[in-house]
């Protein structure tokens, strides 16, 4: 272990409460996983079109929209490792009610999009306050490498997520989408007990006198005053609306172009991208000066329209082949994709100042997280009227004209990312 955390690419685990953090988010972002792609499954099974599950995915994706400024506001007004503890203990507690449901073969559609939205109010509380701990976990040399650590554990849950919970399906004694939901549970619980190993203390500036409308008031204005930070978060909302916002499909890409009729081709699916992910942070945590991570961003950005594009016309092909190029194509899509945003996340984080950094993130989280929640609705609902496979084609285009657009004509911009980077 001490061997792992003295190379560059793990520099940051030296530091135990960065790596009770880092342990943690991985387990958090296994329930995660397990939780989307199990009641993904068990939804399109049980009513057999993806506008249902594109409901759910937005219900639990709404709250980033309603509650993020109020969570920016909490992460910087009460201690950050209790207010943490606290979303991860009542995570654990509905995602146990959510698979006894299942058990019960109980999950009426407007009961699992109530739960998913309460997951998603304490997930969007959750995420800004454990994300603005790190700053305080590690020096400033290393926060690079704290954040594509930790984002690598995120994204890569989706894979090691995955790689424990699919493999149980075949064994044919729960649903696909049950076994997944008892795994979510367990994840949860054990992530618990990382978090509260941690001991740092970290507050914001929020005063007792200031009221919350103020506060969020506060943070808007920092975002729509600061150019810089206002065109990363821009971009991040484009990257979000038109290629990731692709869980109400996935289901029925491995349903109808794959022939998946357990759930299994869709996990290992999503594992792909989680292990794309992975291999993607960790290449980026190793980047030795500014100028690599510069063209890291460059070549993840364009990578993230290029790929869906491709993706598209290989879902419209048929032969043994198609499910290990989709494999392939996803792998590519899960690095590009995870870099970007660990790239923007990086910035926000070096260039806003701590004591709002909480209310910062909450927003950043809102513009990601509420645009792909329409996204996920509008594409889940368009799925059922017309080919799939041209969702994919289509947002891939979009993407890709946004970013060249902006790498062409903001010389600014790219000088300003390799000065934060």
């Amino acid at each position: 272990m001490k061997s792992i955390m003295s190379s560059a690419m793990f520099a940051s685990l030296k530091y135990q409460d960065f790596r009770m953090t880092w342990i943690s988010n991985m387990l958090s972002g296994c329930s995660y996983w397990t939780f989307s792609v199990g009641l993904s499954w068990l939804i399109l099974k049980e009513t057999g079109n993806s506008t249902n599950v594109g409901l759910v995915i937005f219900a639990s994706m709404l709250p980033f929209l309603l509650v993020s400024p109020f969570a920016g506001y909490i992460s910087d007004k009460y201690d950050r490792k209790s207010l943490a503890f606290l979303m991860y203990i009542f995570n654990s507690f509905f995602c146990l009610v959510l698979f006894i449901s299942s058990m019960l073969n109980f999950y009426p559609l407007l009961f699992v999009i109530s739960i998913a939205f309460i997951l998603g109010v304490f997930r969007t509380i959750q995420e800004p306050t454990v994300s603005s701990l790190i700053p305080n976990q590690v020096p400033k040399e290393n926060l690079l490498n704290a954040i594509t650590l930790n984002a690598a554990t995120r994204h890569g849950s989706r894979f090691f997520g995955l790689l424990i919970g699919t493999p149980f399906i075949g064994l044919n004694i729960l649903e696909g989408g049950q076994f997944l939901l008892l795994f979510s549970f367990l994840f949860q619980l054990v992530s618990t007990y990382f978090i509260f190993r941690i001991k740092t203390k970290s507050v914001g500036e929020s005063s007792s006198d200031e009221d919350i409308f103020s506060s969020i008031y506060k943070g808007i204005k920092y975002i729509y005053t600061n150019g810089l930070v206002f065109l990363i978060i821009l971009t991040v909302a484009f990257h979000c609306a038109f290629v990731m916002s692709y869980e109400s499909i996935m289901p029925i890409f491995a349903n109808q172009g794959l022939n998946d009729s357990t759930g299994q081709f869709l996990g290992y699916l999503i594992m792909m991208f989680g292990a794309g992910s992975v291999v993607g942070n960790l290449m980026l945590s190793s980047a030795s000066n500014n100028n690599i991570k510069s063209k890291y961003f460059v070549i993840s950005a364009i990578g993230s329209g290029i790929f869906p594009l491709m993706l598209g016309y290989v879902g419209s092909l048929h032969g043994d082949l198609v499910f290990s190029i989709s494999l392939f194509i996803i792998f590519l899509i899960g690095g590009c994709q995870s870099s970007f945003m660990s790239l923007t996340t990086t910035m926000i984080q070096k260039v806003v100042p701590d004591g709002i950094r909480g209310r910062i993130m909450s927003l950043y989280l809102l513009h990601a997280g509420g645009i792909m929640a329409f996204g996920n609705l509008i594409l889940g609902n368009m799925a059922d009227i017309v080919d799939y496979t041209w969702l994919f084609r289509l947002t891939g285009v979009a993407f890709l004209a946004y970013i060249l657009f902006i790498l062409s004509t903001q010389r600014r911009f790219k000088a300003d990312i390799i000065s934060i980077i």
